[in-house]
């Protein structure tokens, strides 16, 4: 990126939530700017504001906080006060925005027109990355439209959440697809192993786990040799025994003890130094989610490591996968099964398929591709505000 303006765009970005910004403690969103806006290098000022996070933990880009988050911990617990938690977290960072020229607010559309009710005049960029909008009126979207300089998304499928009901929104509406570090996670096939499937995710029953086990049960008769790997716990490195975590467990261990399965719960998985390695020895990898994924950000995870991809045909995970994985219906365990059991017993199709998710996955998912498009933004952006006549998306470091 090639900045010739005044001065350096300056941009804040507003995590949602309690996110922290942190490889291990961190989601999606975290990752996201982390991702991109370190491939930006010097070009744009960059300040992150989000929950507090150890300094060990920390992404390395520029994060402030604020001492009030220790109020919005006691207000969150008041039931009558706890709406106004957010709010007071803005409150007490506007100082600091309104010297800024761009915001860059997470999953937090209701940010949006607080933020110009305290005086924010710059740009603001609201970024989706859940379906946050699907639920609001017309009216509702209208209002927001002139409000949002730009609203991204990270896929074809939520924008058409709410796209028909606000055709004002809809034109500022820009897909922006989540990304891969392929220096890490690529292929290493002397790592392979023949009969592994393997998933990754939060112990939820949204996330289908559960499924993923019964059918596995019904592979075991066609490739009792098979093993299942479940990655994952029931929050950012932090793990609580839920009931429903219990009942996975409890069907494994049956498998375990009356059918001699090899099943693994692997645990919480340090994003960049562990989780790519499992991708690289699974023969399969899994994603049976039960609702409608907005991305589903592990499938391009296992694409970029050239490993076939199983996904539910539910929400933006076709989309992703584009024809290079193969569509299920997580609650046919018949079907669940059987295309599990076909995988398992053609290993050249499961290379080819691999291998298409991996050139799929270069020409769309590489973080670097994803960060040469948020130039792109921001120059248009930048382009807009009579300071930055001279900011345009040149090049960009990775």
């Amino acid at each position: 990126m090639v900045l010739s303006g005044r001065r350096r765009l300056s941009v804040a970005v507003l995590l949602s939530g309690r996110e922290k910004f942190s490889v291990y403690y961190g989601g999606a969103l975290a990752r996201w700017s982390y991702e991109v806006y370190s491939r930006l290098g010097g070009e744009i000022a960059v300040t992150v504001f989000g929950y507090p996070t150890a300094s060990k933990d920390l992404y390395s880009l520029p994060h402030e906080t604020s001492g009030v988050w220790r109020l919005c911990d006691f207000v969150a617990q008041i039931p009558l006060a706890r709406r106004f938690e957010e709010r007071l977290w803005l409150r007490a960072l506007i100082g600091r925005l309104l010297k800024l020229d761009v915001v860059h607010v997470h999953n937090r559309p209701q940010w949006v027109g607080f933020l110009r009710h305290l005086g924010y005049e710059g740009s603001i960029v609201l970024h989706l990355q859940n379906n946050h909008l699907g639920h609001w009126t017309g009216p509702m979207l209208d209002a927001l439209a002139p409000r949002v300089d730009l609203l991204v998304v990270c896929s074809r499928f939520l924008r058409d959440t709410f796209a028909l009901k606000s055709p004002a929104l809809a034109a500022k509406t820009q897909v922006v697809f989540n990304g891969v570090n392929t220096q890490l996670f690529c292929p290493r096939e002397e790592l392979r192993e023949p009969r592994t499937i393997f998933f990754v995710g939060r112990f939820d029953p949204e996330k289908g786990v559960l499924q993923l086990v019964q059918a596995y049960a019904q592979v075991l008769k066609r490739h009792p040799e098979a093993r299942l790997v479940i990655g994952g716990t029931t929050g950012f490195g932090t793990h609580s025994e839920t009931s429903y975590f219990r009942q996975v467990r409890e069907l494994a261990g049956t498998l375990i003890e009356s059918e001699h399965a090899q099943i693994q719960f692997a645990g919480y998985l340090h994003h960049d130094r562990d989780l790519p390695q499992w991708f690289q020895q699974a023969t399969i990898f899994v994603s049976p989610s039960l609702f409608q994924e907005p991305f589903g950000l592990v499938n391009v995870e296992a694409m970029a490591c050239a490993t076939p991809v199983v996904g539910a045909n539910r929400g933006a995970i076709p989309e992703v996968l584009g024809g290079t994985g193969c569509l299920i219906d997580p609650g046919d365990r018949e079907e669940f099964a059987k295309t599990l059991s076909d995988l398992l017993a053609q290993p050249e199709y499961c290379a080819r398929l691999g291998l298409a998710g991996y050139e799929r996955c270069k020409e769309l998912f590489d973080w670097n591709v994803i960060a040469a498009h948020w130039a792109k933004v921001l120059a248009r952006i930048a382009g807009e505000r009579a300071g930055f006549v001279g900011f345009s998306a040149g090049s960009c470091d990775g």
